[in-house]
């Protein structure tokens, strides 16, 4: 990724740097599995960290598949073993995993939004603090933001640090089709 001095003839003016590839795609390439986000919702959301409580909880997740996906975030560092049992193994977010939580929020939005009746049984529309604690919300929003750095800061930069990128990373190689 370096600096877009002079965007391609299809990047928006808004963009500032040259992508070798899509970030939202290369998201995609583990996120956009089959069952995924809610093996993800299963443990951030519902606190359901076991197999079993996990397979109760998702109607038609099968043990072949969630195998599959609990193996693939693993291997992508957004889960880990946290505990494990004489029968049992417990799953955890990383810290990757707990960045996923507000994309996890946001399609919590979307569906409480547009699709009400299939969500509630009074198919009210709601948001998300009709939802979740404020407590909760809070911490979510809080692993959100970052200090700008100071030529963006509305205070002049008071107290504000760089937010640094990570260094790119060696695309991950491809799953096999579930």
């Amino acid at each position: 990724m370096t600096v877009a001095g002079a965007p391609g003839p299809d990047s928006p003016r808004e963009l500032k740097v040259e992508f070798c590839g899509c970030p939202v795609q290369a998201s995609l390439g583990v996120l956009g599995r089959k069952w995924t986000f809610l093996v993800l919702r299963n443990i951030a959301l519902y606190r359901k960290q076991r197999f079993r409580e996990m397979l109760r909880t998702t109607p038609g997740l099968t043990n072949r598949v969630l195998t599959m996906r609990l193996r693939e975030l693993e291997r992508e560092g957004l889960i880990e073993v946290v505990e494990r049992g004489r029968h049992y193994v417990k799953w955890g977010l990383t810290a990757k995993g707990e960045d996923a939580i507000p994309v996890l929020l946001a399609l919590a939005r979307f569906g409480s939004k547009w699709y009400a009746t299939e969500v509630f049984e009074d198919g009210v529309a709601r948001s998300l603090p009709d939802i979740f604690t404020e407590r909760y919300l809070r911490k979510v929003v809080r692993n959100l933001t970052a200090p700008l750095p100071r030529r963006f800061s509305p205070a002049g930069g008071r107290g504000s640090t760089p937010v640094v990128a990570p260094a790119p990373r060696a695309p991950p190689p491809p799953f096999a089709t579930a």
